[in-house]
This record gives structure tokens, sequence and C-alpha cells, in this order.
């Protein structure tokens, strides 16, 4: 495909008073605007199609965006769902493990296991086959791991069953946020990538906590069983409606399918426009960076990974995405979701039921924050949401510490709310800032032609972090006590310092266009730089605003 040759921009002299007031005059009587942009040509061709969120060809995509999400809700399920059932005592008696120590450790980080096993596979299936393949085949194991946990007669497959969930999942949340940056539209990639792990975690989170409450008064085996079977229902939808859906546009034009690539962009961004100026934009720039990979290595190979490392820009890139996997795992808020019973018990809260209902009660606190920081994430930016979400979750870890170092058990009323009242604003804080952003930033930093194989490297990362601290966890509240809290206190702050200096902002700009950042010797201040110009709605960048 011929490139068009770029629209030559005015440059404003604002220093001039005619063309200062001149300008001023515009902007008051409403015929254009003046913003600060990360990248013009982005933000030109934005202001060219003037997009519509509830036009037909959007309300599509976002159909299309609901049926992905469901991928990550086994991530949701999981973490609440085994949370749920080490408060229930028919599980406890039935299997004869403990709910702190190594024995609930081992079944917790089997999952985590299957996480890291698949990676191994994932990030070529995704590649050689498609989005959509490693959506569908994530989903038949999450099925399987479900009926086989679902239908355990002992603690061996029980965990076995926890193992090809885990391998399941693993596959489903690699290909889907994939799928997704790559089909978002541009502008409103923050929200809708989100989106889909806010509410596919806390959909599979809420339905997990909430049947198992309402299971919970049962005596029987079936307290346990039923909300762990209900598990299967999101990947039998995904499994069956997956292959209706188009592929990926990058990984079609990846694969020299670009007539069907720009096919996919001209119905979902270009609202059915074959001139628009976004879908043109976006095929220029996924076929220069198509060049640009091959320029760098024509030797590749499905089982190379590589190129991940074999340069300054992709390290920074997996490093930038290690930050943020590690630490999602590490700065405690997984302690909170898996061991909120036994946190609970510690500081004198010992009901069973009172247990299940403050952990469903904390799921709908942290889905409300959760969609509320989604729409936030275009606004403020993802370095902002990381680096303040940090600072007041580890705020809030310091009262947890404290009273959890007094409690020895037993609290009295008013601190034992005092503590509740802490674990629900970790949640809101951490919703917020972070879980939008745990799927998207990864996704977001990784360049078209790693971005499977990394993302399959982030999940081994993230299955290994996850299987370290869903180990010792339990093992080190059971040792260690109120310590085990502030181990995760002091994580906080390493985190923190490591984000201010490496973390970068994205915000802005299209995924090809954010290579900028990385080619360059300073990704941070670079990504932090704005220019300002003059936008006319459907003529899109008109001039540059300065000296």
């Amino acid at each position: 495909m011929e490139k068009d040759s770029p629209r030559q921009v005015e440059r404003v002299d604002t220093t001039t008073t005619t063309a200062s007031q001149n300008l001023k005059d515009a902007v008051r009587l409403g015929e254009v605007k003046t913003t600060k942009v990360k990248n013009v040509a982005f933000a030109d061709a934005i202001a060219k199609d003037n997009p519509k969120p509830w036009s037909k060809s959007m309300l599509k995509l976002y159909a299309i965006m609901a049926l992905v999400t469901l991928n990550d809700c086994g991530n949701g399920f999981d973490g609440t769902i085994m949370s749920s059932v080490n408060a229930m005592d028919p599980w406890h008696e039935y299997f004869g493990v403990g709910m702190e120590g190594a024995s609930i450790g081992a079944v917790f980080a089997l999952y985590s296991v299957g996480n890291i096993v698949a990676c191994f596979f994932v990030g070529s299936a995704c590649d050689l086959y498609g989005r959509r393949f490693g959506m569908g085949f994530g989903s038949a194991f999450i099925i399987l791991g479900t009926i086989i946990q679902g239908c355990a007669q002992n603690i061996g497959t029980f965990m076995t069953g926890r193992f090809f969930l885990g391998f399941g999942v693993s596959i489903s949340v690699t290909a889907a946020p994939i799928y997704l940056v790559e089909m978002a539209y541009p502008s409103w990639r923050g929200a809708t990538s989100g989106l889909y792990n806010v509410c596919g975690w806390y959909f599979g989170s809420l339905v997990s906590t909430w049947t198992a409450y309402g299971t919970g008064k049962l005596t029987s085996n079936w307290s346990w069983r039923v909300p762990i079977l209900v598990q299967a229902v999101p990947g039998i939808v995904v499994l069956s409606l997956v292959w209706l859906i188009p592929e990926s546009p990058r990984w079609l034009s990846s694969h020299g399918k670009t007539e069907q690539a720009r096919t996919t962009l001209i119905k979902y961004h270009g609202a059915g426009n074959p001139e628009s100026a976004i879908v043109k934009l976006e095929l220029e720039e996924m076929q220069a960076q198509i060049n640009y990979a091959a320029e760098l290595d024509r030797s590749q190979k499905w089982w190379d990974y590589r190129m991940l490392f074999n340069n300054k820009e992709n390290l920074y890139r997996m490093w930038t995405a290690s930050l943020v996997t590690i630490f999602s795992q590490f700065v405690g808020g997984s302690v909170i979701t898996y061991y909120m019973p036994v946190i609970l018990e510690n500081v004198g809260i010992t009901s069973s039921s009172q247990q299940l209902l403050l952990n469903g009660i904390n799921v709908i606190f942290g889905f409300v924050s959760g969609v509320a920081g989604s729409f936030c994430v275009e606004k403020f930016g993802r370095r902002q949401l990381f680096l303040w979400g940090t600072f007041l979750t580890m705020l809030t870890y310091i009262p947890i510490n404290v009273i959890a170092a007094k409690a020895h058990g037993h609290v009295d009323t008013g601190t034992g709310y005092a503590f509740i009242a802490m674990i629900f604003l970790y949640g809101i804080f951490w919703s917020f800032c972070w879980t939008p952003l745990q799927a998207l930033y990864p996704t977001e930093v990784l360049r078209n032609d790693i971005r499977a194989k990394g993302m399959a490297a982030q999940s081994f990362v993230s299955g290994v972090a996850g299987f370290i601290n869903t180990y010792a966890t339990p093992v080190a509240l059971q040792n260690i006590g109120w310590k085990t809290y502030t181990i995760f206190l002091l994580l906080h702050g390493l985190e923190w310092v490591a984000m201010y200096f490496f973390i970068v902002e994205t915000k802005g700009r299209s995924l090809e266009e954010i290579d900028e950042i990385f080619k360059s010797s300073q990704p941070v201040k670079v990504s932090l730089e704005k220019v300002e110009v003059v936008v006319e709605k459907g003529n899109g960048v008109t001039a540059e605003v300065g000296a």
C-alpha cells in the first residue's frame, strides 16, 4: 500500500500580538480549539473522523469486547471462590486441609503452576493460529479444570483440576487482552481495555462470591461444589461464540492478509468509510512496523524468544511490563483476595457467614471503583494512576499492619470495624488505579510482532510470582503473623520508587506510535512530552502553537 504524503501543519507564532489575538478570537468563537497532545498525527486523524461513541459500528465493537471480556472471568472466579471455599467447613472436613499452612498453600499454588506451564505454548499459538484460537483453546481447558475440581473425590483430583484451570486461564488471559488492545478504537483503548480487566475479573468475582455466600449456608459438599462448577459457564460461552468475531487486524496484517485487516478496520474503526483518516493511519503504521520488525530479525522462528531481549528497546519494554506484572502480585492485593477469611479470623472475626458476607461486600466496592477507574485511564494517564495507586494503598497498609500487630487473635468491636474499613479502602484504591491497567499496560508497551510472546513471558513471570506468593503467604501468616503485612508494606515503597523512574506514559498514542518512546534514549521524559496544537473538527490539526 502506497503511503500518503504527510500534510504540512502550519506553525502559529504566538509571540506576535496579531497571531496570538487571532488565535484567541477563533477559540472564543468556537471555530477552533487548542489542546496539548502526545502525537500530532494521531490527534489529526481523530479530529478528522470525529468518531461517535454510540454509532452502530461502535456498538458492534462493544459487543465483541463484551464477549472477549468473559475470558477474564476465570481469574476473578478463582481469586474469590478459593477465598470463599477457604471459609467453608464442609470443604475443609471433606479434604482434611486447614485454613493456614503449607497444605492450603499447595492447593492454591497449583493454579499458578498451570499458569506457568501454559506460558511455553500460548505465545507461539497466538502468533501462528490467531488470537481467537488462543481464547477458544484456553476456554476448553477452563471447562475441563472446573469439572475436575467440582467433581473431585480427593484432594489430589482437586489439585489436578486446579492445574488444568490455571493452564486454561493463562492461555485465555494472554490471548484476550492482546486481541482487545489490537481491536479497540485507538482513542478509547484505555477505557475499553481497562473495563476488560475490571468487568471480567469482577463479574467472575461477584458471581462466585455471592453464589458461595448462598451455598455457604448448606452443610453438604454442594456448598462448595456448586460455586466451583459455575466457573465453567463463561468458558462455555466463549468457546461457542469466539469463532463468530473477526480476527485481530494486526494479526491479519502481520500474516499478509492486509485486505482483510483493512476491511475489519473500515467496518469497526471507520464506521464503514473507506476514506477514514484513522483507518489510513493505522494501516500505514502497521505496515511500517512490520517492515521495521522484519529488518530487526529476519530469522525469527516460532519457538525463538530471543527477540524479547536482543536489543535495548525490547529489554526496556519487557522491564516495564514485568514491573507491573510482578508488583501486582507482591504488593498485598492477592494476600487480601485469597486469604481474607484468615486475615479476618486473625483479628477475631471467626464466623464463616460473616467472613463470606464481608468478602462479598469487598468485591462490590472493588467493582464499582474499578469501573470508575477505567473511565479515568485516558483522563489521568497510566503513569499517574500507577504512582497514586501504589502510594495510597501503601498508606492504607500502615493501619492494617498496626491493627494486625496488636490483635493477637482478638480486637474490640471498634478496632475490628476500623480494620475492615482499611481492607475495603485498600480494595477501592487498588481497583480504581491498578485493576484497569493490569492487562492493558503490559499489552500496550509490547510491539505488535513481539506482543504474543511478550505476554506469554509476562504470564510466566506472573505465574512464578503468583506461585511464590500464594504458597508462601499462608505459611508466613502461620509462622510470623502480622509481620507478613510489614513485608508487603516495604514492597509498596520499593514498587513506587521503581515505577517513578521507569514507567512510561502511553496515553494519547496509537499502539504503533508508542514505539517512539522506546526508541529514545530517555523513554520516561519523551513519554511525558506534549505539543500544543490547533484542532478543527472535520479538518483535524491545522497548526502547532509555539514560538
